[in-house]
């Protein structure tokens, strides 16, 4: 299933236009335009529903097209020259993504692929384009977001050439606990394509972290017990 080529998604039975503008003044990078403004700027910017396994973009798609994710989750990940995908960032709601070279945003030789049920709202260069012109203060936002972004990405792949599989597993599960210390919703697999390792291998560390009483695994669930260690 694919949003490639789409220009007009329809809006999913039940979401109005008045939710659509509302929702857009809750993302980040909008909150200072009013309802009006974004209205405006807005004006042919749907909601689509999009089901798990949607692939928003791939590394062929040369249209610009900017995704804000109101529900669900999004994967980008490139695939390696063997097949083996490479999750490089995992989105959640509120968030800006897409394909936008005039905010400097790339997303060239990868994939954006919804694993959840998912809502997003899609703008085209055009609109985009407009929004920076009357508001240069939302470019200057959008900028700031890309940097962090690379700024994580840097990280990630320092990590994944100078750390052992073990120590990249650990800051993977301390970046994504919860406010208990559990992280949920991955599989063994999942872990494994974000940290840039084997299925078998992720299996292996976690078995030795827990071992060492650093953490706890239950079904889709890994508790961190001891975050020092």
């Amino acid at each position: 299933m694919s949003l490639l080529g789409r220009k007009k998604p329809a809006s999913p039975s039940g979401i109005s236009r008045a939710s659509v503008v509302t929702y857009l003044q809750k993302v980040d990078v909008f909150k200072a335009l009013t309802k009006e403004e974004i209205e405006t700027l807005f004006h042919g910017v749907m909601v689509r529903e999009c089901q798990p396994g949607t692939v928003f973009f791939s590394p062929d798609d040369a249209s610009e097209r900017l995704f804000i994710l109101k529900e669900g989750q999004v994967d980008i990940y490139r695939l390696t020259p063997s097949g083996k995908r490479l999750v490089t960032r995992r989105i959640g709601p509120d968030t800006v993504f897409g394909e936008m070279g005039l905010l400097g945003q790339t997303m060239q030789g990868c994939f954006a692929e919804a694993t959840e049920s998912s809502l997003v709202c899609v703008a085209t260069r055009e609109e985009v384009s407009q929004l920076v012109k009357q508001h240069p203060d939302m470019a200057m936002r959008m900028l700031e977001a890309v940097g962090a972004r690379l700024k994580t990405l840097e990280e990630r792949l320092e990590q994944a050439v100078f750390s052992p599989v073990k120590a990249r597993l650990a800051n993977f599960l301390l970046a994504n606990t919860d406010t208990a210390g559990v992280v949920t919703g991955f599989t063994h697999a999942e872990i494994g394509d974000t940290i840039g390792a084997l299925r078998q291998t992720v299996t292996e560390a976690l078995s030795e972290l827990h071992r060492q009483g650093a953490v706890e695994i239950g079904h889709k669930q890994i508790r961190v017990k001891d975050p020092k260690a």
